[in-house]
């Protein structure tokens, strides 16, 4: 009897070893893929052929991050985005995370780095033009925010207002353009929603983008060091409470907005795809330290502006062009501007990356954002930024 339970035991035993996968001592075949559907104690589970089978290694030790979140894992190791809970990809149109055995594993005999093929993925920046849409993480999730108004979002800092404007048709499976409208010293968020968010929204009749505004930090000088962190936190709160296209993050801004949008030009390069600055400058505000990378960039000029003066608005320009051009090439490039008392121009650099394009729009007038052509009654720059954004 003794024998009979020590062979019995043994049996059972040589089964656990030779197990390819945990479920097999459950009565459950292996998975030849690795597409997880459900996880337990035992470890993750998948579907095939109509029947839940286990996944190799595919016990809770070895399972990648994302799946605690509600989200696969992914079966290659292209790393479209990174936050804090690790490196996410994309595939079958879903955000899958990227395991650190997986990206062991694939970059054995590549030095640790990723192979050439993921770095030129239209799914990572730099970004081609047109490219096809990067879903956030809240793609697919109830909405949970206003379609249009405000909420109250509490971030490291303290609680700020933020307006916000969804298209009214929103679907929570389509990923969105988005774009934010950086208010000026002495305005306020508020303003900037009542005006279009600088008369851009009016022009979305594709209802193609999602509007937001962020309440400055109150103070004289609405925009300062900890604002990058603010903007920082908002944006991770959109991308995973909302669907949107996270390579078309835009910031717009005016004066003191413009000149926040701009410093963000110099260090968010892969997390925004461009921004459209009215009357900026270069100094006068917390700017982080360049990182070099490019990034699309539209300024709007006065010949007139006495408050950002045109030669800060020009400096502020050429700064981008040296990063958006092979070898900086494109400062020496002679951009034609709008003769006095004329019409508008607007001119679009032709030696910068075309990833990285540069329109500059100059008028005579003073330090406003809604400039006119003589005998017009409407502005030509919301049209002429929309035409910006739009070609990413």
């Amino acid at each position: 009897m003794k024998f009979t339970i020590a062979l019995t035991t043994l049996t059972v035993l040589t089964a656990k070893v030779s197990a390819a996968c945990f479920s097999e001592n459950l009565g459950y075949k292996c998975c030849k893929g690795n597409t997880i559907y459900y996880t337990d104690n035992n470890g993750a589970w998948g579907i095939e052929n109509g029947e839940w089978c286990g996944i190799e290694n595919g016990n809770k030790d070895n399972l990648c991050f994302s799946v605690k979140l509600g989200f696969k894992c992914c079966k290659g190791n292209n790393i479209i985005y990174t936050d804090k809970d690790g490196d996410w990809g994309v595939e079958d149109d879903e955000w899958c995370g990227i395991s650190n055995k997986s990206n062991n594993n694939n970059n054995s005999g590549q030095g640790g780095s990723q192979s050439s093929s993921s770095s030129s993925s239209s799914n990572t920046y730099p970004y081609p033009l047109k490219n096809d849409p990067v879903p956030s993480k809240g793609c697919g999730k109830n909405l949970s925010l206003p379609k249009t108004g405000s909420f109250e979002f509490n971030w490291s800092g303290g609680k700020r207002t933020v307006r916000i404007d969804l298209p009214d048709n929103y679907d929570n499976k389509k990923p969105y353009r988005l774009v934010f409208g950086m208010q000026c010293a002495g305005g306020w968020a508020g303003g900037v929603q009542q005006e279009g968010y600088y008369g851009l929204k009016p022009l979305d009749t594709g209802k193609t983008t999602i509007f937001i505004a962020p309440e400055g930090n109150g103070q004289q000088l609405p925009w300062g060091e900890a604002d990058y962190k603010l903007f920082d936190e908002l944006l991770d709160k959109l991308t995973n409470d909302l669907c949107i296209d996270i390579s078309r993050v835009f910031s717009t801004g005016f004066s003191y907005g413009a000149m926040f949008s701009n410093g963000l030009s110099w260090n968010h390069q892969k997390v925004l795809r461009g921004v459209a600055v009215y009357e900026t400058a270069e100094r006068n505000i917390y700017l982080p330290k360049h990182t070099g990378d490019g990034i699309g960039w539209m300024g709007v000029l006065g010949f007139d502006d006495n408050i950002c003066t045109p030669e800060m608005g020009r400096h502020a320009r050429d700064i981008m062009l040296e990063h958006n051009s092979e070898g900086g090439k494109a400062v020496q490039e002679k951009a034609e501007e709008a003769s006095r008392g004329g019409a508008h121009k607007c001119y679009d650099y032709k030696t910068t990356d075309e990833k990285f394009p540069v329109r500059w729009c100059t008028q005579s007038g003073g330090h406003l954002w809604d400039h006119k052509d003589p005998g017009q009654n409407q502005s030509w720059v919301p049209k002429a930024t929309w035409e910006f954004i739009t070609k990413f």
